[in-house]
């Protein structure tokens, strides 16, 4: 076995085929993936800004004036009739149809070749701790490496070659909508790519430092020899307009090695890194290449404790790696196309949610900074889409964007435009954000403007039945169907507005503002069981129920807002569990079910903490496992075998491991509240809850029927302890009193 493996990671002995397969790391604003071929490599340079202009302009067809109609054939007609109605005013004012986010898109593929006819001794390997990437092979009877970072501290894509022979070039993308001009002065290649249906594009600058350096006629490249290791620094500057426009200074003297350069980032990528750890695995079982760990899994058909905390290690680098200037995108900060599904866009109906479900959680709180970030520039998007649709102030967020905000992904199928709970679902990062800081100025600044201007939108959207209560018409939940008082929207409007109240509260604000929102959530509609005890995902009577879905949107007062439990509203418990059982049957443990989805199987998975359901967990994992949901560097896929490289089951993971372990809502500390048997002992330390609590370290051993906390509170406050699948352990500890800055540790005997 090698012995140079990382502690945190993973390693395989073979190159990707397949740029999905290659190694991946990011510093939040670049992004590289190496496909670690020892005779013909490629290194893709990726940036978080770089979306390709598709030149869809046009303008947002002024449909608020047709609302009336819209509502009127809804409720005399039906939905239906309702949406070719609205639709064809949409095209008879211009509307295109359905149309993509303009898509993300590789910054460059710069191709290494050697004269290497055969080598042996292979390993490539990522370093979740370092985010370093290496290759070590054996060659000619010498030993070569390949190593790649990207850098914390100079914000460049760092890579070094062992001595040898290499010809390095940059691929021609010969793209249709970009023009490609490259020009070399001594060590250096400028590539300059201009977008044909914008003033934007981006500089690409690669500096190779090798001791024999000859650039190639083309201009595209170097032949290189080296007696020495060879350093290759590449960086990506986009610009939105020419005038913004600048030259790529150099930022690494010749005075600088790799590990030097290594180093300094080192220090920042680890810091962040091991803020939280999980330990569920011996330094030997740790060692193993990853398809070994996955073949052992299938043949034990589930998932293994050292299996678990490498997927676990691998959803908290994808952050580190993909949120800083933005937030991850479908394809976390990675791509190797030009045509990603889905654009590989900010997909806002679940995906993003899921991709930085674990942030506050795994204590990488600065990198929600790139999601406020990212909503700040969409907001003049969303504005311009209230007004134009709904005739509305506020905000009206869309499901797709990527260079804007503006709602052009919808048609009858697909009526999008009709998810009016979008804003609100985002803006519930802002204020746990305060929950988990206890930072009033965010609270103030950012937290309260932003839901004011939602509930601005809901002021002018709803209206009012004749009992004086809300009707959201027209109402859609993701994907699923149209019907009147979609629960989520329902769900959603009463977060916000929940929240808001207390914001005002803590902030000190006017009676008249907090009595203004608590009249609008007192007219808001009660949710509605159906006739086999489900909560209805439309509180319409009349409206059916298809429970063969991958969307779990009506269950989100479970998985996400917490308004209730089964002690705050049992009735309303018991119903959404029977919703969620109808849904396991239909669709996440169905064979037939609509499509393999790892967003509906996360989903799944934080329900299935709620309602402290180990079995069903061991069952989630086990369906990613068998389904082949992964690829080697263990970022997900979005379907079974592989299909379609997606990242946000990798944000949402260490949330479910955390929630199953130790959750916190409603004044409860839930206790291993849904741990699997398979995962019968570990340690976790470092997890931060709401309330400004800080989990140092939590130990659980099932067999011993123990558990050790030791946890830390920037408030007083007192909780209770709640242990559901331990009901008879230690009675005495179910109130837990919290001491502003001290550490307190308690120990548990397990009972059932």
């Amino acid at each position: 076995m090698p012995t140079d493996i990382p502690a945190r990671g993973i390693w395989t002995d073979s190159p990707a085929v397949k740029w999905e397969d290659a190694l991946v790391s990011g510093n939040g604003s670049h992004g590289v993936m190496v496909m670690g071929d020892p005779v013909s490599d490629t290194i893709i340079g990726n940036h978080c800004r770089l979306y390709l202009p598709q030149g869809n302009r046009f303008e947002l067809p002024e449909m608020a004036t047709y609302l009336t109609e819209f509502r009127q054939i809804i409720e005399h007609e039906g939905y239906d009739k309702a949406l070719s109605f609205y639709y064809q005013k949409a095209e008879e004012l211009g509307y295109p149809g359905l149309l993509m986010s303009d898509p993300s898109h590789p910054g460059f593929h710069l191709h290494v070749e050697t004269d290497h006819s055969s080598y042996n001794d292979y390993q490539r390997s990522i370093d979740y701790q370092t985010g370093e990437l290496t290759v070590t092979y054996q060659a000619n009877g010498q030993a070569f490496s390949r190593k790649t970072f990207v850098s914390q501290q100079t914000n460049q894509i760092i890579h070094c070659l062992s001595p040898g022979e290499y010809k390095i070039h940059l691929q021609d993308y010969q793209h249709p909508l970009m023009k490609q001009t490259s020009r070399i002065h001594h060590h250096t290649m400028h590539t300059h790519f201009d977008y044909v249906h914008s003033e934007g594009g981006y500089d690409v600058r690669i500096d190779v430092e090798a001791s024999n350096l000859q650039p190639l006629a083309d201009e595209t490249g170097f032949q290189l020899q080296s007696d020495q290791p060879i350093l290759i620094t590449m960086e990506i500057s986009p610009y939105q307009q020419a005038t913004d426009r600048t030259v790529i200074k150099a930022k690494v003297g010749k005075q600088l090695s790799y590990q030097r350069l290594f180093a300094s980032h080192e220090k920042i990528h680890r810091e962040l890194f091991d803020r939280v750890r999980l330990e569920l695995a011996t330094d030997e079982q740790r060692q193993q290449p990853i398809w070994s760990l996955v073949e052992q899994a299938k043949r034990a058909d589930q998932m293994t404790p050292v299996l678990l905390e490498k997927m676990y290690d691998a959803g908290r680098y994808m952050f580190i790696c993909s949120a800083g200037e933005l937030t991850p995108n479908l394809q976390g900060i990675w791509t190797g196309t030009f045509e990603p599904a889905w654009s590989g866009d900010f997909t806002f109906d679940t995906n993003v949610q899921l991709s930085i479900a674990g942030a506050l959680s795994s204590d990488l709180l600065e990198g929600l900074t790139g999601y406020f970030r990212l909503i700040k520039e969409l907001l003049p998007g969303f504005r311009e889409n209230a007004q134009k649709y709904y005739g509305a102030r506020g905000i009206l967020a869309t499901a797709h964007s990527s260079n804007s905000g503006r709602h052009m992904h919808w048609n009858e199928d697909w009526p999008l435009v009709l998810w009016t709970c979008g804003a609100g679902w985002l803006a519930h990062w802002y204020y746990q954000y305060y929950r988990f800081t206890g930072d009033t100025i965010f609270l103030q600044n950012e937290a309260v403007p932003f839901l004011e201007e939602i509930v601005l939108f809901y002021q002018d959207f709803l209206i009012e039945d004749a009992d004086g209560t809300y009707r959201f018409t027209p109402s859609y939940s993701a994907e699923n169907g149209t019907g009147d008082n979609a629960t989520q929207d329902i769900a959603v409007a009463k977060e916000v507005l929940t929240n808001l109240i207390e914001a005002y509260q803590i902030l000190g604000y006017s009676n008249e503002k907090i009595n203004s929102c608590q009249e609008m959530l007192e007219k808001l509609p009660a949710y509605q069981i159906n006739q086999e005890g489900a909560l209805k995902e439309w509180l319409t009577p009349d409206k059916g129920e298809n429970y063969n879905h991958r969307h779990f949107s009506h269950l989100y007062p479970v998985f996400q807002s917490r308004e209730f439990n089964d002690e705050t509203d049992p009735v309303m418990w018991k119903a959404s569990r029977i919703a969620f059982e109808k849904r396991l049957e239909a669709w996440l443990l169905n064979e037939e079910g609509d499509t393999s989805s790892t967003h509906g199987r996360m989903h799944s998975a934080l329900c299935a903490t709620q309602f402290h359901m180990p079995a069903l967990i061991d069952d989630i994992f086990r369906l990613l496992i068998t389904n082949n949901c992964f690829f080697s560097s263990l970022m997900m896929s979005h379907y079974n075998e592989q299909n379609i490289f997606n990242v946000d089951g990798n944000g949402a993971m260490p949330q479910v491991v955390h929630e199953m372990l130790v959750d916190y809502s409603n004044h409860r500390l839930t206790l291993l509240g849904a741990i699997p048997a398979s995962i019968a002992s570990g340690t976790i330390r470092g997890v931060r809850l709401p309330h400004q609590m800080t989990v140092h370290q939590l130990s659980w051993d099932l067999e011993a029927n123990r558990l050790d906390l030791e946890i830390e509170s920037q408030t007083d406050q007192e909780l209770s302890l709640y242990l559901p699948l331990f009901t008879k352990s230690d009675q005495h500890l179910h109130h837990l009193q919290l001491v502003r800055n001290q550490k307190q540790s308690l120990h548990i005997d397990l009972a059932k």
